[in-house]
């Protein structure tokens, strides 16, 4: 099954992975496999910008599937992906 990842904000992760890619997962992967995936595909470079130092999803990262608005981290590994969906990785961005 094929997902579309589309990186915002995120330019080490683009120049690496591109800003939109077709990514081709198993029937089943969650959100966390897919960035497991792009990790063991793209390297330590995707590595370096989407993990922490103990693996996870880094803390600047936010992940919106569709238009369905951002996931909480305790989320990832529950959002099952389906044909089709378009996953952004977004750099999180505060103000004031």
């Amino acid at each position: 099954m094929k997902v579309t990842v589309e990186c915002l904000g995120l330019p080490t992760l683009s120049a690496v992975i591109g800003k939109k890619t077709d990514v081709q997962v198993g029937n089943g992967a969650s959100l966390s496999d897919l960035v497991h995936q792009i990790t063991g595909l793209f390297g330590s470079e995707a590595r370096e910008v989407l993990l922490d130092g103990e693996g996870q999803l880094d803390l600047t990262i936010q992940v919106m599937v569709n238009d369905e608005g951002f996931l909480a981290r305790e989320d990832l590994p529950k959002r099952e992906l389906r044909d089709g969906d378009r996953i952004r990785f977004m750099l999180l961005v505060g103000g004031g």
